[in-house]
């Protein structure tokens, strides 16, 4: 449930994610499962060759807004080619991972954060740690303590997913895209409340560093 609705006739805000991760960890599964819930999973759903994106609606504490979200070939070739027009104005990634699959782990330090700094402002970037395949725990190896110490040092939360069940799929996008929106409304909330109020007062200061008396008149007085 929103805590804020939205005014009628407003277009939600669009947000472009963006999908990370190598070949084979199930992106594509992911994205599938998100706007086709009902739909049976395509086990031969093949490698995404390129770019390819859908949009959907998705809810957020304050309201509806609508995700577009790039999947990308985890393949070497293609992603050197279209990471930087991949990356362009995107607002949150999503890192995935085969939980059965040590080295789509290793991966993501080795190769995707590298990436991610190489060609996008990493620290304005909401990001997300999604583990796939977690109906595969009887095959699992890497540790959700390792995923959790990955989160620490990179500054980012998780979730363990299942394309295949739809467990936690859902969550996982809602989870990414409220992180975006509320980075949306805070800039916004900064941006209009300008530098003042920097030093917790309204007091207002010259380019030279001096007081502004006239600024410090006005809070005064209340204008």
């Amino acid at each position: 449930m929103t805590t804020r609705a939205q005014s009628a006739g407003a277009k939600p805000p669009l947000y472009k994610i963006v999908m990370l991760g190598d070949s084979g960890v199930g992106k594509t599964s992911l994205v599938a499962r998100l706007t086709n819930p009902d739909r049976p999973l395509n086990h031969d759903i093949s490698a995404t060759m390129g770019i390819e994106f859908d949009t959907q609606m998705l809810d957020t504490e304050h309201g509806k807004v609508k995700a577009q979200i790039w999947d990308t070939a985890g393949q070497e070739r293609f992603a050197r080619v279209l990471l930087p027009t991949y990356f362009r104005k995107a607002k949150g990634v999503i890192l995935v991972y085969d939980i059965t699959n040590a080295k789509s782990f290793e991966s993501l330090s080795e190769r995707w954060m590298t990436q991610l700094n190489d060609h996008a402002s990493s620290d304005d970037l909401a990001k997300l740690l999604v583990g796939n395949k977690s109906d595969l725990e009887a095959s699992r190896e890497v540790p959700r303590e390792k995923a959790e110490q990955f989160c620490l040092e990179y500054g980012m939360e998780m979730l363990e997913t299942s394309a295949k069940s739809g467990d936690n799929v859902l969550q996982a996008f809602e989870k990414l895209i409220g992180i975006v929106h509320n980075k949306a409304l805070e800039a916004t909330s900064k941006n209009r409340g300008g530098i003042k109020a920097i030093n917790g007062t309204n007091e207002g200061f010259k380019l030279d560093g001096s007081k502004d008396n006239q600024a410090s008149d006005s809070s005064a007085c209340g204008c």
